[in-house]
């Protein structure tokens, strides 16, 4: 009987260099994979997940969509054996539905990668805030209509497909909501559920958890599995995973791993991982207690202005058929660590919209029912309220401009305002940025190898915009400050745009699911950083909306937590 081809075949000691690049050499290497390779095979009991450092993870998947080059290159039938058999045959045709068959090959992608926290693709920026007046136009495509109007899913799935697909991750109650009204969870549970409609034979997911609830965590992974063990639909799943949520994120299909430190290629099975991820852990219980301190906060009540008052606030969609805020009351004063819970779809975000004033529904409420720095939300000009509240989210991340040759320094130097373009900074301002970069210039010295150089017209206008700081500034300071937001890597960017939300030192900072992205050594640090603000500014709230109980910044058990149930909120 002859033996299945492999979905991915990388040889033993392959070297993983750019196109174009010199003579292969291990030190000039991009990735190192070990004396075995890697072979992931469509067996129904394999399953497989890459972790690692942010860089490694990402020139993981990039090999796997062949944007590199693989030394020694692979005999026939290269790097990916079943797909390339099946380009060469009929054999896709015969094992797919009657609908599928009558498609040409070529319009179809055996293999999908799915990364959440990829930034609008034309790099404009675009208002993520017009979504709650959006809601009010009657002629919004909802989700169904968006699945139906995407030839890479009609052509592979029926309607009964899109149904099925859509009650396994239980979101069928979704089909026919504005796309646009989803929350962040509801929406990452809707783009799993497009791409394994495209029915692909190798579906690549970049932190599919993360941004979910622990409920839809479990249910989506449960599913995941099943997929990816089921004879009938020969699909594999690879799932991209970060930081210290690798153990618990691994699921039980999960059956090998390949690690990626430093760009050398560990694959071993899970279990094996796990074992050598626990005695790291142990060992660096001690440092990491040692080092978990008290976020300054600050006790003086009776002196404490309130920052936000909301008193029976109630948000309904659909002219009142579908309530998200039921009678919702919250107070937050100066110096006050916040914890905001709930599961996905239970109105968080709707709430926070309410106190950044970009929800239609905060400039209708009565004085009595919201205050925001002690003055109703019509008499606060959006430009006064940006300047007084710190802001990331992952909304934020994926819509920042990256097409406008933003440097570091010009980008959380647009913290100040609020904005997302370039403003004249004072002395004092230009410090202040700088000040920051220096805190975490090791985390973003390192360019990515995808870095593309900058003109010298670019540098010449960035160097003149240096000068005029009146500051003198070390080489590796000065180039990080004049490298452009795009050329950093996904995670460097989130510890930017963290950056910029504290840059103005705010008496209301808002870390909306902050470490969403971020590599856990970098966050890590941003944690740091934000204790020494907390002590700087003593009046600085902080709110923190994160599904992971250890990524919020501040030692359990203190704090405050306000849970949100079916638009519902608790006091804790």
């Amino acid at each position: 009987m002859t033996k299945p081809l492999p979905l991915v075949k990388i040889p033993s000691n392959a070297l993983i260099h750019k196109f174009g690049s010199s003579t292969p050499s291990s030190s000039t290497a991009l990735l190192r994979f070990p004396e075995k390779g890697w072979t992931i095979n469509r067996s129904q009991n394999e399953g497989w997940a890459i972790v690692g450092d942010a860089e490694g993870r990402r020139l993981a998947v990039e090999t796997l969509l062949s944007r590199h080059r693989i030394h020694p290159i692979p005999g026939p039938p290269g790097p990916f054996p079943y797909i390339a058999s099946m380009t060469n045959s009929d054999s896709r045709r015969s094992n797919r539905s009657t609908k599928s068959m009558t498609n040409d090959i070529s319009d179809y992608r055996p293999i999908r990668h799915l990364a959440f926290s990829r930034p609008i693709s034309n790099g404009e920026f675009q208002d993520y805030t017009a979504r709650y007046g959006a809601l009010q136009e009657e002629d919004k495509l909802t989700f169904r209509q968006v699945i139906e109007s995407n030839q890479n899913i009609t052509n592979q799935s029926s309607t009964q497909d899109v149904q099925r697909i859509c009650e396994l991750m239980n979101i069928d109650r979704l089909l026919d909501l504005p796309l646009i009204s989803l929350s962040s969870g509801q929406t990452r549970k809707s783009r799993i559920a497009s791409a394994l409609l495209t029915k692909p034979l190798l579906l690549i997911l970049e932190d599919p958890m993360s941004g979910l609830d622990v409920t839809s965590r479990k249910e989506v992974s449960d599913l995941l599995g099943k997929f990816n063990n089921s004879e009938d639909s020969q699909l594999k799943i690879i799932l991209v995973l970060r930081g210290k949520h690798n153990s618990e994120d691994l699921p039980e299909w999960i059956t090998n791993v390949a690690q990626v430190k430093g760009g050398n290629v560990w694959i071993g099975p899970k279990n094996q991982y796990q074992e050598v991820l626990k005695q790291e852990e142990e060992s660096g219980s001690a440092s990491s207690e040692a080092k978990l301190e008290e976020i300054t906060e600050n006790k003086d009540n009776d002196n404490r202005q309130e920052l936000v008052k909301l008193d029976k606030v109630s948000v309904s969609y659909g002219e009142g058929t579908r309530p998200v805020l039921k009678e919702v009351s919250w107070t937050i004063k100066e110096g006050e660590k916040w914890h905001l819970q709930g599961s996905n779809g239970s109105g968080k975000t709707t709430l926070l919209s309410i106190i950044l004033g970009n929800h239609p529904r905060s400039y209708s409420l009565p004085f009595s029912s919201l205050k925001l720095f002690d003055k109703p939300r019509r008499e606060i000009p959006t430009s006064t309220l940006r300047r007084l509240i710190g802001h990331t989210s992952p909304e934020i991340y994926s819509s920042f401009p990256r097409s406008m040759g933003l440097t570091a320094y010009s980008t959380i130097g647009t913290g100040f305002e609020g904005v997302f373009s370039r403003r004249q900074l004072n002395s004092e301002q230009k410090q202040r940025v700088l000040y920051l970069i220096d805190q975490v210039k090791d985390l973003l010295k390192s360019p990515p190898p995808s870095t593309v150089p900058r003109s010298p017209e670019k540098n010449e206008s960035k160097n003149e915009s240096l000068k005029k700081m009146n500051v003198v500034l070390d080489e590796e300071l000065k180039t990080i400050a004049l490298k452009e937001f795009s050329h950093f890597t996904p995670s460097q960017q989130g510890l930017l745009l963290f950056l910029r939300a504290i840059v103005s030192q705010p008496n209301l900072l808002i870390l909306d699911e902050p470490s969403q992205g971020i590599d856990e050594n970098i966050w890590e640090r941003c944690k740091n950083i934000l204790k020494t603000e907390s002590r700087l500014n003593e009046r600085m709230s902080i709110i923190v909306v994160s599904h992971y109980e250890d990524e919020v910044p501040w030692p359990k058990g203190q704090g405050k937590i306000l849970r949100l149930d079916q638009g519902v909120a608790k006091v804790e």
